[in-house]
């Protein structure tokens, strides 16, 4: 175990090299930002940036880099445990090329999200909401009790804009 450790440790040193040394959450904001998502159990968030070649492709290995900004301990950036990957706010990868990447969340297959340029040609992540296309911009997930494994989610709000109007819209899921 301890060996699983260190050798994840040191791989997420390698793959974001000085995402970790010593920056803070209001360092980080930039370009690949693609979408956060908050919690109401404190005031941590996820943060998901898109990773790319130098010539502006999709890195299709690995096209997306996820990692906390600790607010509650001095803004501090962490990778995401392996359970975090796995369990809850990793990502599975259904379709990649070096101009677009379909995934869903690990946690919430029922939705699936597409990674392209957007309009201003950035790299944004799409999804539908109510047969329109909109492009994310943050999650909050409301939990109220439950345990580490099986935690009582009673509300997800998916903050997106319109992608033609940029009109913000909230869709919210009780699942």
């Amino acid at each position: 175990m301890k060996k699983i450790i260190i050798t994840t440790t040191i791989l997420s040193l390698l793959i974001v090299p000085g995402l970790f040394s010593g920056a803070t959450g209001s360092e980080i904001s930039n370009n690949n930002s693609l979408f956060k998502i908050g919690r109401s159990k404190d005031a941590n968030e996820i943060y998901y940036e898109v990773k790319t070649n130098p010539d502006g492709s999709l890195d299709i290995k690995d096209p997306i880099q996820i990692y906390w900004i600790k607010y509650t301990k001095n803004n501090t950036i962490e990778p995401l445990t392996m359970v975090q990957q796995k369990f809850a706010y990793g990502l599975k990868f259904l379709e990649t090329t070096p101009e677009k990447a379909e995934f869903q969340f690990v946690s919430y297959s029922k939705r699936t999200l597409l990674l392209r340029k957007n309009s201003n040609g950035n790299y944004g992540v799409f999804t539908e909401v109510d047969g329109r296309e909109m492009e994310l911009e943050r999650v909050f997930i409301q939990i109220d009790g439950g345990t580490f494994w099986f935690p009582k989610i009673t509300r997800v709000e998916v903050h997106a804009k319109k992608a033609e109007a940029g009109e913000l819209v909230v869709e919210v899921i009780r699942p």
